[in-house]
């Protein structure tokens, strides 16, 4: 029977207050904070050494996160380049000649979106795309609230549940987990499947219906609105050097696909995966400053550079803090913080829960996706991620469960629910760029979003 200290309880009580904090819509850096600092008192028994391991702890969530805020923050900034020199314009011109109707707008938008957000992440992704493919979409029939609806489920659904290319979620889900980053890939893959088969279809019969009731009239929709510097500046840079665009656009498709033959053929993941990425678009916008620039590529990269990192922290900032706390109550980087001799505080109460309870097979899946839907209430999806995986860890351990498909489900949820697909103040990007109400986009996203995840639970429980 393991032994239960007051570190465990503690821990425990905070992450109630956490969840609790994340059910009531408020942020929950604050009280990770300070469940780190009274977690950090009971365990040091000192308030000098509490202090320190406040600061370690978020010192050892921000090196183990480093590397997922830098690939996407110079993505980011490869991404607002292209948009500002026309070279995105360019690259998607062909997609929009082949949205000829409605339908295939949806569909095809959508899937571009999933693709693109892959790459370079979904906000981005919305933006850049969103931008040049909607005013062809909303030409050819599909109303705005119907091309939300297909950004949302196929750029967060899809796309960030999975996260197969930058490899963000599964990193820290994986971390959180103790299990390898691909482990996490291979096994959210039947979860995509069977969530996109199931909630897809759903979403596109209210999609046909919108479609029908819009036929024939002409959709009133405002263009983005920008400022006059910004379309001077737009402007200005979309009209020069237009030979060395192409050129420069093909050599982009051609690293990006030889990136990803290199990945499968060397088999290169996790870390190594983005470092190679990573590497691979520094030098790419090295390149396009310079071709594209000229004189000017000095100053551009820096901007467009500081641009896409201010990102990045924007957006890991509260993750660092939540992680810091979560982290302390897994084995791993809780000898990080405290010293060797930690405890695995969550492992510890999760083979506690599986003596005390029956926990086979079902309630550890059930408890597991509740915990991740639960953690995606705060409209990030990321998270909840370190608790996701740590709950994994220690529910697998202690049933002698696969650790990575409880990992899967759960971070599948927490990003379904929280990263931009039901909670509205998460579907803001797909609704911004469409000029349509973000509790309009997340009721529609809903029943299809739902159904979906009951199809995963399901089809993870058989396989864990």
């Amino acid at each position: 029977m393991v032994e239960l200290t007051a570190a465990h309880w503690v821990y425990l009580f905070f992450v109630v207050a956490i969840l609790v904090t994340m059910i009531l819509k408020k942020e929950t850096p604050l009280i990770c904070l300070v469940g780190a600092f009274v977690l950090s008192l009971v365990i040091k028994g000192s308030l000098i050494g509490a202090v320190q391991s406040v600061f370690n702890a978020i010192v050892v969530a921000f090196q183990e996160l480093l590397g997922v805020v830098a690939i996407i923050s110079i993505i980011v900034a490869l991404a607002r380049m292209m948009e500002e020199n026309g070279m995105a314009d360019m690259m998607f011109a062909p997609v929009r000649r082949t949205l000829k109707s409605a339908s295939l707008a949806w569909w095809g938008m959508g899937l571009v979106i999933m693709i693109v957000a892959w790459f370079i992440w979904p906000s981005p992704a919305i933006a850049l795309v969103g931008a040049l493919l909607l005013p062809a979409a909303i030409e050819v029939g599909l109303p705005p609230l119907s091309a939300a609806t297909a950004i949302s489920l196929f750029g967060y659904g899809l796309a960030l549940t999975t996260d197969f290319v930058i490899q963000g979620a599964p990193s820290i889900t994986g971390k959180a987990a103790g299990v390898e980053v691909v482990q996490i890939m291979k096994a959210s893959i039947p979860l995509m499947l069977v969530w996109a088969v199931i909630a897809l279809p759903l979403a596109y019969r209210q999609v046909r219906k919108d479609i029908k009731a819009h036929a024939g009239q002409k959709i009133e929709w405002e263009p983005f609105e920008v400022t006059p510097e910004e379309r001077a500046e737009v402007q200005k840079w979309r009209a020069v050097r237009p030979g060395f665009k192409k050129i420069a656009l093909v050599l982009i498709v051609v690293l990006m696909v030889l990136n990803i033959v290199a990945m499968l053929y060397f088999e290169i993941r996790g870390g190594d995966a983005s470092a190679l990425l990573g590497g691979t678009i520094a030098l790419i916008m090295v390149v396009m400053a310079i071709g594209v620039y000229g004189s000017h590529g000095l100053e551009k990269l820096t901007d467009h550079g500081r641009s896409g990192f201010m990102f990045g922290i924007k957006i890991f900032t509260p993750v660092f803090f939540i992680a810091a706390f979560f982290f302390m109550g897994a084995s791993g980087p809780a000898q990080a913080i405290f010293g060797e001799g930690a405890r695995g505080l969550l492992f510890d109460l999760g083979q506690a829960l599986a003596q005390a309870v029956p926990m086979g097979r079902i309630p550890t899946g059930i408890v597991e996706a509740i915990v991740g839907g639960v953690t995606g209430l705060d409209g990030s999806g990321f998270s909840g991620l370190p608790l996701a995986g740590s709950m994994a860890q220690a529910l697998g351990g202690a049933t002698h469960l696969d650790q990575a498909q409880l990992a899967a489900i759960g971070q599948f949820f927490a990003i379904a629910v929280g990263g931009g697909c039901i909670v509205p103040w998460a579907v803001i990007p797909a609704a911004a760029i469409t000029g349509t109400d973000p509790v309009t986009v997340a009721g529609r996203n809903l029943l299809p979003t739902l159904a979906g995840l009951l199809g995963v639970l399901i089809v993870g429980i058989i396989l864990i």
